[in-house]
């Protein structure tokens, strides 16, 4: 699954990006002094070389915390597939030199205000919080919910039931059970 997500993330982010440019969104943009500084600044760091891998752009797309991106922003904006469609659009209009963190986050609101976007998100969530919690007959009313939610089918829930009855002192993550029905 892991193998996939980069591609997967690439496809939505396009599609997002497309239908961004298509839809003109007036972003509203945050009033903190600290994050009106951050926005006035130029991202020098896409040519002074401190822009080496996604662990340096995970680092500066962090920055923008400050003007309200959370964790999941800053690991679905920082990957380099992604800055690469975003400075395409963002170039279009101004040469790189000239680029400020408040064009960078205005195409990072544009596309946050999608449907799909909200969706992948929503989506992303559920699964992180599936694959890290123990499965367990005590919240397993709480836990169907989320499987229903993300479109498990009935047959895949059905046998996290299964198993969980037949396994009442489980250690295992709801990952770790939905693993071991692929072996």
């Amino acid at each position: 699954m892991k193998t996939r997500l980069p591609f997967i993330f690439l496809f939505i982010f396009i599609t997002f990006l497309s239908n961004a440019q298509e839809q003109e969104t007036t972003v509203e943009l945050p009033l903190t002094d600290n994050c009106k500084i951050l926005l006035s600044s130029k991202l020098d760091f896409l040519i002074n070389g401190s822009f080496q891998d996604e662990s340096s752009l995970r680092k500066e797309i962090s920055r923008l915390k400050e003007c309200g991106l959370d964790d999941f922003d800053v690991k679905f904006f920082g990957r380099m597939e992604s800055m690469s469609a975003m400075l395409r659009k963002m170039t279009k209009e101004k040469q790189i030199e000239q680029l400020t963190f408040e064009d960078l986050f205005t195409q990072i609101e544009k596309i946050k205000a999608t449907s799909g976007f909200t969706q992948v998100k929503k989506i992303t969530l559920l699964s992180e919080t599936l694959a890290t919690r123990k499965g367990s007959l005590k919240n397993w009313s709480q836990d169907i919910n989320l499987f229903q939610e993300l479109g498990a089918s009935k047959n895949v829930i059905g046998q996290v039931y299964e198993y969980l009855e037949s396994n009442p002192n489980n250690t295992k993550t709801y990952q770790e059970i939905l693993e071991s029905f692929k072996k």
